[in-house]
């Protein structure tokens, strides 16, 4: 089937596209209509009279669908970046289908079913390699909701869910138009999905090895008091400290609190580190706190300590910054492991590769203090979970301004709270563990690699092929 190439055709179809990559990308609530999305731009683009037609339209319709994107982040996002991150991403999803309709038109069946995941996923996988903003919005974490599929994270990082993702609208545009060739695509469509799928159920039966009890809590009322008042600072740590105190007898294993919460003074009176640590010996657990800390040469660092009962004080600092909002504050260099516990800090769990050092060295578990912008809290605790699915172990993320989130290897959510400044938000979870190594843990991006290499052949086979058998 084709679609003639009207204006009124190509505007249909541009805001069908955009208006439901609206509703499932970023912070919009519908993640599984990312599935259908691209159909009816790819069925327009495939029939477009010129290829800069398909390449325009899908521009638009990438720049409508960056709406939930452009909401979330435009008090916190100086315009010019806003901007940029914007026409960039349409830029990116316009030359991808533009690469597709030429491969669909020139290459066999097979081949322009498989076209648009390989091409949408490498490049997706390019951009990130040099991004600030690490993995921040790939095509495979609108699918959170869907764990059989989540776990092929666990083989080929994010870029597999990603393909998945752009495979599944591919395949039912090709059944569409090409229904004689059914069988083609449907082998190339579908037998992969079938396999996540299939690997997806088996992964969710696994049962766990252990368990481990923590605590999260968050005071958003207090939320910066400390950095931007240090009379303040005392006043925080003290409220925190008796939250904290409250769950004593509850036999937990650690107790995370958000990032950046804390200051140590030099005044009279206790300061933070002082009462925290008196209160992990009263609780008889780690507490995880984040700390913002001067260096000796009044250089910033955004810390998150670990105080543990009658124990020495560990410190990490965060390695991944936000462009822009943290730009003053010097990176950390070194990972945090305890045994088997990893801290990480917010930011850190967009940047996959630097994760996977965690799963290669055995993390079950990871605390993660955490800060987010309210509207964006679910997507970054999705994000966060997927490092766990790729990595093998769960996770503990204390967000301020977001949520307090337990989720196990496998993507499920155990517990979950949306902090509020009405009050002190507090969750207690226990959550399963396993010390099972992932595949991606071992081999990393190597399927993303793979995409890459499928781009450039199908790129090749492109400029040698006017048009093959279908």
């Amino acid at each position: 089937m084709k679609l003639n190439d009207t204006t009124l055709i190509a505007v249909l179809c541009t805001l069908l596209t955009g208006l439901l990559h609206a509703a499932s990308r970023d912070i919009a609530p519908f993640g599984p209509l990312v599935l259908i999305a691209p159909i009816p731009i790819l069925l327009y683009a495939l029939s477009a009279s010129r290829t800069w037609r398909a390449f325009a339209s899908a521009f638009v319709a990438r720049v409508i669908g960056s709406a939930a994107f452009i909401y979330a982040y435009a008090d916190a996002l100086a315009p010019a970046i806003l901007t940029l991150a914007t026409v960039a991403a349409a830029a990116e999803f316009a030359l991808v289908v533009a690469l597709t309709r030429l491969a669909v038109e020139r290459l066999p069946s097979w081949a322009g079913t498989l076209s648009f995941p390989v091409f949408a996923t490498a490049a997706e996988f390019l951009i990130q390699l040099g991004s600030p903003h690490g993995t921040f919005g790939a095509l495979g974490y609108a699918l959170v909701d869907i764990l059989p599929l989540v776990q092929i994270a666990s083989v080929g990082g994010i870029a597999a869910v990603s393909f998945v993702a752009a495979l599944v609208p591919m395949t039912i545009v090709m059944l569409i138009r090409a229904p004689a060739h059914w069988r083609s695509v449907l082998i190339a469509g579908a037998s992969p999905l079938l396999a996540a799928s299939l690997y997806g159920v088996w992964r969710l039966s696994v049962p766990s090895e252990d368990q481990a009890r923590v605590a999260l809590a968050s005071i958003d009322a207090l939320t910066f008091q400390s950095v931007e008042d240090p009379m303040r600072a005392n006043h925080v740590a003290a409220a925190y400290a008796d939250l904290v105190q409250a769950f004593q007898g509850q036999e937990l294993e650690a107790v995370v609190l958000p990032e950046r919460v804390f200051v140590d003074t030099t005044g009279p009176g206790a300061n933070a580190s002082a009462l925290l640590q008196d209160a992990a010996n009263r609780i008889d657990a780690r507490i995880v706190a984040g700390f913002d800390e001067v260096l000796d040469d009044g250089q910033h660092v955004n810390t998150a300590r670990v105080f543990a009962p009658r124990a020495s004080r560990l410190t990490y600092v965060k390695r991944r910054l936000i462009p822009g909002l943290e730009s003053g504050l010097v990176p950390g260099r070194e990972p945090l492991l305890i045994g088997d516990r990893a801290v990480a800090i917010c930011k850190d769990l967009d940047f996959a590769p630097m994760i996977r050092e965690y799963g290669r060295r055995g993390a079950v578990l990871m605390f993660v203090p955490a800060w987010d912008f309210t509207l964006d809290g679910r997507l970054h605790a999705r994000m966060a979970m997927v490092r766990g699915v790729e990595n093998g172990f769960a996770m503990a993320r204390a967000a301020a301004m977001g949520r307090l989130t337990v989720s196990d290897a496998f993507g499920r959510i155990v517990a979950e709270a949306v902090t509020s400044d009405r009050g002190p938000t507090v969750l207690v979870a226990e959550v399963g563990l396993t010390s099972r190594r992932t595949i991606y843990s071992r081999i990393g991006d190597a399927f993303a690699w793979l995409t890459v290499a499928g781009a450039v052949l199908l790129v090749v086979s492109l400029v040698l092929r006017r048009r093959g058998p279908a």
